[in-house]
């Protein structure tokens, strides 16, 4: 097998397989991005998604210890606030390394056809 394609077999056993998915990978870019954090309802309407659906993945990557939420007050309201934990940190690094090598991987392949 291809030495490429093989270092990129062994590199995603590094990768929580839990991670992966276009939605969790989504929420972890987007908190590495804002290094504030962002409120539910910012994660919401960037993502586009439901009130379920974000509720399901942030508590997901908060129990694999990638997030972390805390809570704010403001003009008596509470918000939740999200940020990526170092843990987190590590994680997106490691798939979006994996997704640089599947880049090369796909451009070796397009130069030889």
């Amino acid at each position: 097998m291809n030495n490429t394609i093989q270092t990129l077999i062994d590199n995603s056993q590094r990768i929580n397989s839990k991670t992966i998915s276009v939605t969790r990978c989504l929420i972890l870019s987007l908190l590495s991005y804002f290094a504030d954090g962002l409120q539910f309802r910012e994660l919401k309407n960037a993502l586009g998604i439901s009130d379920g659906k974000l509720a399901s993945n942030l508590n997901r990557l908060i129990a694999m210890g990638y997030l972390e939420k805390s809570t704010v007050k403001l003009e008596r309201k509470s918000l939740n606030v999200y940020n990526l934990t170092e843990k987190g940190k590590k994680e997106i690094e490691k798939i979006v390394d994996w997704m640089k090598k599947i880049q090369r991987i796909v451009g070796e392949t397009t130069c030889q056809i």
